[in-house]
This record gives C-alpha cells, structure tokens and sequence, in this order.
C-alpha cells in the first residue's frame, strides 16, 4: 500500500535519507528539481541541503503536515521499505557531484 521511496542526500560531511510514502514514482523528478532550486547554493551545503530537504517535502505534499514524508539519519526499514528497490534506498541526491542517481 503506498507508494514508497527512499533518498540518500550525500553531502561532503555524511548523509541524511528522505522517504515518502505516497509520491515515490515522482521522485527522481522531484530531485532533479530540487537541486535545480538549489543551483545558487550549489558548493555551500548547508543551504543546499536544506533547499532540497524543504523542495523534497514540498513535492510529497507534506509541508505542515505530520503524514507523507520523514527524515533518517540512518537508513531504515519504513515498513514496505523502498518499493523501487527494497532496502536500503533507490535514489541518490548527491550534492558532492551535483546530479541525481538512481541505484541499481
């Protein structure tokens, strides 16, 4: 049930993983968007990382929401895991080389 998928943000100084439960089909293009908004922090983490976490929430819809979308600082079982490729996560959102991946 669901529609479940986890992203690894890869930073500089380690990771942090997003999971949505509803909008994984989306993902890779809701990355690629995101890093598009982030484009003028591109080299200063902090805000870059922070463009895409707010950008990936907003793309699950779960902005001021307590449903949809999380954060882990460790990747997780979110109970049916990533439908897109089981476990651990099936997207990379890598602010180190600027591109999103998929994982195979």
């Amino acid at each position: 049930m669901g529609d479940r998928r986890i992203a690894k943000i890869k930073t500089e100084d380690g990771s942090l993983y997003f999971y949505t439960h509803w909008t994984g089909h989306s993902m890779v293009q809701d990355a690629q968007h995101a890093l598009k908004i982030a484009e003028p922090r591109k080299g200063d983490d902090s805000y870059a990382l922070r463009i895409v976490v707010d950008q990936m929430i907003k793309s699950a819809g779960s902005r001021d929401s307590t449903l949809n979308s999380g954060l882990m600082l460790k990747c997780r079982s979110i109970g049916g895991e990533d439908e897109y490729r089981g476990n651990p996560h099936s997207v990379v959102i890598d602010l180190t080389k600027w591109e999103v991946r998929k994982e195979a």
